[in-house]
Order: structure tokens, then sequence, then C-alpha cells
């Protein structure tokens, strides 16, 4: 697949192997994907596909084996550790099945977490993650704690978190997964609202009618990506008003 020249992600022949000798396992095979900027991007298959490990290459917490990797034009395979952590907190958002938020901290300091690392001033990150918190319907629930919140609240945190840096790119893998359908349909709504305000949104899912939401579906199979759907349906959710994520 040739590079397009207004793509945001560029994936050329790439390959991800885990362990050597008789223990090496191919996880990605040979994998060309591009992907424009605001697009929404479903990945699916069974088990093992490869799937996850796509979405972890795509940001940059697993190297690649083999192939190239541009991200907005730069050859992320030549970056060091530490330009790769920077890239990450700069480009990235990730939304996770599990949350991941920190049970310590509460909704707050877990929204504000990711602007600590980017060493910005106290007040500022403490005024974005009060912004994010009322946009995400959780300005009730500043001082509670992962374990006092219900499941679509701690996904709300977490996508709250995933947008506190600005990022460019949402990775999400399996954000309905843990939800009953009702959430699981707000939370899609708040993935293409944000797909809307210019976003990038890369997710997997086993859910076909997620997919079906997104602008384009990629089947995976042994590490390869062996078909691929695009044009959206517009039957989307709305039950929920984010209003404007560029604050």
């Amino acid at each position: 697949m040739a590079a397009k020249n207004d793509a945001l992600i560029v994936l050329q022949q790439v390959s991800r192997c885990y362990g050597a000798g008789d223990s090496l396992i191919s996880a990605l095979n040979n994998v060309d994907l591009s992907i424009e900027s605001g697009k929404t991007v479903a990945i699916l298959g069974r088990s093992g596909s490869g799937k996850s490990t796509l979405l972890n290459v795509i940001g940059c917490l697993d190297p690649i084996s083999a192939g190239t990797y541009q991200l907005n034009d730069q050859d992320v395979s030549k970056l060091d550790d530490d330009a790769l952590s920077i890239l990450r907190l700069e480009s990235f958002g990730f939304i996770f099945q599990s949350f991941h938020l920190i049970p310590q901290l509460n909704v707050l300091e877990n929204i504000e977490l990711p602007l600590y690392y980017l060493g910005v001033e106290a007040k500022l990150a403490r005024e974005r993650a009060k912004s994010l918190a009322a946009i995400m319907s959780l300005d009730d629930r500043w001082l509670h704690r992962p374990a006092q919140l219900s499941g679509g609240q701690q996904q709300r945190v977490a996508i709250a978190r995933a947008l506190v840096n600005d990022p460019a790119i949402l990775l999400a893998d399996e954000p309905t997964g843990n939800l009953d359908a009702a959430t699981g349909s707000q939370i899609l709504s708040v993935l293409h609202r944000l797909a809307d305000e210019g976003k990038t949104v890369v997710t997997v899912t086993h859910d076909q009618s997620v997919a079906y939401t997104m602008d384009r579906r990629l089947y995976m199979l042994d590490g390869r990506i062996v078909r691929t759907d695009e044009s959206r349906n517009e039957a989307r959710t709305s039950e929920i008003n984010v209003g404007d994520f560029s604050c």
C-alpha cells in the first residue's frame, strides 16, 4: 500500500515478533496501513489475531521488528525511548477496557496525571481537569475515587484523562466491553463526537454494532489485515451531549 500524502499514520510492511528461535511468535506480519487524520477506525479479529498488538504498535507501546512506521511524516522507528515517551504523551490518548485508573487518586487527580508527566503547572492542570470532568458530566464526582464510581463513570474519567493532553489520536481497546448496552452507547457517542472535533479514533472491538459506526473496519487474521470495509453507518448514537472538546 503506497503512503498517502495526507495520511497521519502510515505502516508499511510492519512486523512485530516476540521471543526468538523456537519460541518466536509473529504477532504482526507485513502489515500495510494508512489512516487519515480525523477518521474513525475499528480493528476486529478473533483472539490472537494481532489486533491489540497493532493498536500497541500504532500507540508506540510496542516497537516494530521490521518495516517502517511514519507518524505525521516522522519515522517512529528511529526514536529512542525518551523521544517515544514524549511522543506518546503529546500525540496519543489511551482508553482501556479495564479503565486503568489509579485507585488511590480521585477523579481530578486521575484526569490530570498525564499533565504531571508533561510538566504542566499544577494550577493549569487542575483547571483543565475540571473542565474535562464537567464536559463528561463528572463535575459532581471530582473527589470520588474509582471504587465509588459506576463503570460508565469510570470510563468517562478514562476518556477525560485521554483527552487532557489534547492528543491528535485516541486509541481505545474494547472501550465498551465492560459496560451495559446503554452506557456503552453513550461512550460510543462520545468517541464519535471527538472524531467530529477532528480527533483520529482507532478502536479494537469484537462488537460488530460498534465497528459498523466507524468510517473503516480492519479485519485481522494471523497477524495480517485480511479485509477492509469502509463507509460509516450514519445512524450513530447521540444520547449524551458532551459539548465542545476543543477546550
